[in-house]
């Protein structure tokens, strides 16, 4: 009788820490990882020498070891998104012809990438919230997991704004990573999203609805197109047409806020260098022309060295630079320029370009 209700006890006992198990399962906390701050660099890039004599394969970007940083985190409380009542449109294969920069991310980074990318349409809402699928576990169960995942967002978003030229109306320092974290006696799960961290959208400054982003689109798509319409032929008639229209038909000017981007190339028609390059990007890419952005340095003839970004193009298997700015000089009191100076900086190898042009092998926000 004594060994029947010993067992009577033990099995009280063990339901007991069942259910109170089961009731820790439902508690629930929320962290949001915070955006890359202004002018923080947050990758290392080598790309290798193209040359006009052989170059068969594509420059490699090698991901460089990087100091772990102390990531701040907030509690937030957990609400449900109203993904349902929004778009779900979805682009599950980015329309352009390469994803350069993606192809050097680690696996966090590319499922991070994937689902900011397959949200593309649903980014012109301004607050959509989006969720990342994957297996996180491994990563967030390290003591430093959260400092290595604000790295591997950082190299995502910084690898999207260098793959995709045309996202003009977001910005992303005002998009939040979530982790949100689920503790049960058999372990610790984790969901992560991405929203707005309690602002009212990601829109870059001058965009306030959907409505406003769509029409922008539309606008710039219908500028793009006019041009890649002239640009026909064989893949080097395409790099030179678009070349010589934002040569043409471009301003270099700082004053604007969208002097980095396509809209204020073909809708104020006066942007900096990260105007002409994403501008020449875009084209190329709808043109299927193989091509990508560099950040770098360069030093004019004044010996002044400043931030830039130019581009290298893929012709008849051999990779070359081109620098559309460098190839639209100030021309004070008007005039025009010789052809030859529009094409100093057209179809150059790595010995002419980096007597002036310095790849920074850092991405950041400049």
């Amino acid at each position: 009788m004594r060994g029947k209700s010993s067992n009577g006890a033990i099995i009280f006992i063990l339901f007991i820490i069942v259910v109170l198990g089961g009731l820790y399962a439902y508690k629930v906390s929320g962290g949001s990882i915070l955006p890359t701050k202004e002018n923080e660099s947050v990758q290392e890039i080598v790309v290798n020498d193209i040359n006009t004599d052989i170059e068969n394969d594509v420059p490699n970007i090698v991901e460089g070891e990087q100091e772990e940083e102390e990531v701040q985190t907030v509690v937030i409380p957990t609400t449900e998104s109203n993904n349902s009542a929004q778009s779900t449109e979805k682009i599950s294969t980015y329309q352009y012809n390469n994803k350069y920069y993606y192809s050097q991310l680690d696996n966090y980074s590319k499922m991070i990438y994937d689902a900011i990318v397959n949200n593309l349409g649903n980014l012109k809402y301004g607050s959509y919230v989006i969720n990342i699928n994957g297996d996180f576990s491994e990563l967030l169960d390290q003591s430093n997991g959260q400092s290595k995942l604000k790295n591997y967002y950082d190299d995502a978003v910084n690898a999207i704004n260098l793959d995709v030229p045309n996202l003009f109306y977001i910005d992303f320092s005002k998009m939040y990573l979530n982790i949100e974290t689920t503790t049960t006696l058999f372990g610790t799960t984790y969901n992560l999203y991405i929203d707005t961290g309690g602002n009212n959208a990601y829109f870059s400054s001058g965009f306030t609805s959907q409505s406003q982003v769509e029409k922008a689109i539309n606008s710039i798509e219908a500028a793009k197109d006019s041009v890649c319409r002239m640009a026909n032929g064989d893949d080097y008639n395409k790099i030179r047409t678009t070349h010589d229209w934002l040569i043409e038909n471009i301003s270099y000017d700082d004053s604007s806020y969208n002097k980095g981007n396509v809209y204020g190339t073909f809708m104020e028609k006066k942007v900096v260098c990260e105007g002409y390059a994403r501008a020449y990007k875009y084209m190329l890419d709808n043109l299927g022309v193989t091509n990508i952005l560099v950040t770098g340095t360069a030093t004019n003839s004044s010996n002044e060295t400043e931030e830039h970004m130019w581009n290298y193009v893929k012709l008849n298997g051999q990779w070359y630079a081109v620098d559309p700015t460098w190839d639209d000089p100030i021309v004070y009191g008007g005039g025009t320029i010789s052809t030859g100076t529009k094409h100093q900086y057209f179809l150059i190898g790595s010995k002419e370009l980096y007597k002036s042009h310095v790849e920074s092998k850092t991405i950041s926000s400049s």
